[in-house]
């Protein structure tokens, strides 16, 4: 074990972090907005746009995240360019980091899965309680919001979390497309004294301290949510 190495280079791994953290923020906020415009469409059995929903859901996960990864990285820039080129509108499409198509490509991912985890935790929650705000002159929106959203967020909540943890390991798919995140970082400085044990050795702990924070936070949200469920429920 090279522990010079290891004091030279952690430090510059450690620097790739807010790559890393802007890719799972960026990917799962938006993502999971998706996610749930997604679910309440399909819940709602929308002709045609339902269909084309559940085609796409079925598509994001049945394909490797990383073939949807190059598909965004390599498909997107042509389509953009010709779209530009359509409008008359000149885009330099080498002006686009490679960190938008990783995010665009982790946030369909994001979107499909969550999509099926806000559905079944909507479905989960009576819908006498949707009559119930009905009767004492609550809109459909405001009952979303302040009854049926908050209880199926609390079920969904465990299921989420464990979707962010697993979208911070694969966001290190990032490094296929050219974004310096993590495990880029960490592989470019130990090629050349092959240093790869050390390089995966601090990768492992980074990852997996990350993991335990995100993990820790999820499930501090999901007591909290867990506590207004039993009080609406009361």
């Amino acid at each position: 074990m090279d522990f010079g190495f290891i004091l030279e280079a952690f430090p510059q791994i450690l620097a790739a972090i807010p790559i890393t953290l802007l890719m799972v923020f960026a990917s799962a906020i938006i993502g999971w907005i998706l996610g749930l415009i997604i679910a309440l469409v399909r819940k709602g059995k929308a002709p045609v746009i339902s269909q084309i929903l559940a085609v796409f859901v079925s598509f994001m996960r049945s394909v490797p995240s990383v073939i949807v990864l190059y598909i965004a990285y390599y498909v997107m820039p042509a389509v953009i360019f010709s779209y530009g080129q359509n409008i008359g509108w000149n885009v330099d499409i080498n002006l686009i980091p490679p960190v938008v198509y990783a995010i665009f490509a982790l946030t369909l991912g994001q979107a499909a899965y969550s999509s099926e985890v806000f559905r079944a935790a909507i479905s989960a929650v009576d819908e006498g309680q949707m009559e119930a705000a009905y009767s004492i002159g609550m809109t459909k929106t405001q009952a979303l919001f302040r009854i049926i959203f908050p209880q199926a967020f609390a079920t969904a909540m465990p299921n989420l979390g464990g979707l962010f943890v697993g979208l911070v390991k694969e966001t290190s798919l990032a490094y296929y497309v050219g974004v310096y995140e993590i495990t880029a970082i960490a592989n470019l400085l130990s090629i050349p004294k092959l240093n790869f044990i050390e390089a995966y050795v601090m990768t492992t702990i980074i990852y997996e301290v990350l993991s335990f924070i995100f993990n820790k936070i999820f499930r501090a949200g999901e007591n909290r949510l867990k506590r207004f469920r039993a009080n609406a429920t009361a």
